[in-house]
This record gives C-alpha cells, sequence and structure tokens, in this order.
C-alpha cells in the first residue's frame, strides 16, 4: 500500500470532519459545487478532493457539506486517495454482498477489510449506510496510515478509551498532528457524525 502523507490524511478527515488543511483551490474551473460557500473552511479542501477524483460529489451538483458522511463513503474516500488499488481477493460483510463486483463501492469494501482498515460490527455487517461517526474515522484513518507510532495522550475529556487499543491511540494520533483539534469545551466529541 502507498506510504500516505500526513497533507492526504488531513486532507481526507477534512472531508469527513471539516477540519481546515492548506490546499489551494483551483480557481480557473470555477465552482463545481453550489452548496460549496466561497471563503469557507472547508473550500480548499473539497476542491482537492474533487480536482484529485476522491469525491465527485452528487448528481445534482451539490457536493452535500451539511450531510452526515456515509460509512461507504469515507472507505471509498480513502480507497481513492490510496490510488485505488486492486483488489484481487473480493470480500463483503453479510451487508455488503449486493455491490456490484468492481464498483467502487465493492472495491473500497474489499479493500478497506483485506487491509485491516475496518472489521465491522460483531453482527457480521459493516452497516454501509450508516453514518461514521468522528471516532470511527478516525480509526479508519489511522489504520490507512499504517497505524502510526504516537506521544500516547488525549487531552479531550470525553475520550475514555483503553490506552492499548485502537480508538485511543487514533485519536490521540490525530490530535498531536493537527488533524483534529476537537471542540472549544475540550471535547471530542466521539459518537458525533462526521459531515461530509
Amino acid at each position: 500500500m502507498k506510504k500516505l502523507t500526513g497533507g492526504i490524511i488531513a486532507a481526507i478527515l477534512c472531508i469527513c470532519m471539516m477540519q481546515a488543511f492548506p490546499f489551494q483551490v483551483n480557481d480557473d474551473e470555477g465552482s463545481a459545487f453550489w452548496d460549496v460557500e466561497q471563503g469557507s473552511y472547508y473550500e480548499n479542501a473539497v476542491y482537492w478532493a474533487y480536482d484529485t477524483g476522491i469525491t465527485k460529489g452528487y448528481p445534482e451538483g451539490n457536493f452535500g457539506v451539511s450531510w452526515p458522511c456515509q460509512r461507504k463513503d469515507m472507505l471509498i474516500f480513502l480507497w481513492r486517495m490510496a490510488g485505488k488499488p486492486e483488489v484481487r481477493d473480493h470480500r463483503a460483510f453479510n451487508d455488503t454482498l449486493s455491490y456490484k463486483e468492481g464498483s467502487d463501492t465493492a472495491n473500497a469494501i474489499s479493500w478497506g477489510i483485506s487491509s485491516g482498515i475496518t472489521k465491522g460490527f460483531p453482527d457480521g455487517g459493516f452497516h454501509p449506510l450508516e453514518h461514521v461517526t468522528r471516532k470511527d474515522a478516525l480509526i479508519m484513518l489511522y489504520r490507512t496510515a499504517g497505524r502510526p507510532a504516537s506521544e500516547g495522550y488525549i487531552s479531550y475529556w470525553d475520550t475514555n478509551y483503553p490506552s492499548d487499543g485502537d480508538t485511543y491511540k487514533a485519536i490521540s494520533w490525530a490530535e498531536q498532528n493537527g488533524i483534529t483539534k476537537g471542540y472549544g469545551d475540550g471535547s471530542f466529541r466521539p459518537l458525533e457524525y462526521c459531515l461530509r
């Protein structure tokens, strides 16, 4: 798997968690989405992802900036960001068998399973249409980045997770690398949904 840089990881997280990052909008082509406000803190992230093929938006011409990101969409974004790695061993969860083999959704889910990016739920499902939580988005990013080491601390008061688990490590890594800053009240709000 390609080694992913912090800038790319921050960019994909921005798409799902609305964090700012330093990419520039390509103003030559005009606005691709009617719902992306010019000058907004997420504008650069959205257009970078669009220009690089990570996201396509919706047929109505919108990006869906205020819509929660679905779990399948998070994996599709990560799979595209990783360069659409070829999937040799097609795998699925019990609730993702209906996705056509070879589609971006099926390939992203197969890649996510075989790469250890996602493990699904105890019921054997992936729950592809459920909204991805902030903690689950960070876990997927952390695993995509190869589970990098971190200093091992979290300053958020609402993240009481075992320090040896991926949830703690992912949040710690993201906080220490400026991928997420949390909220003004010192919380991370791990169970809130990520917005596209």
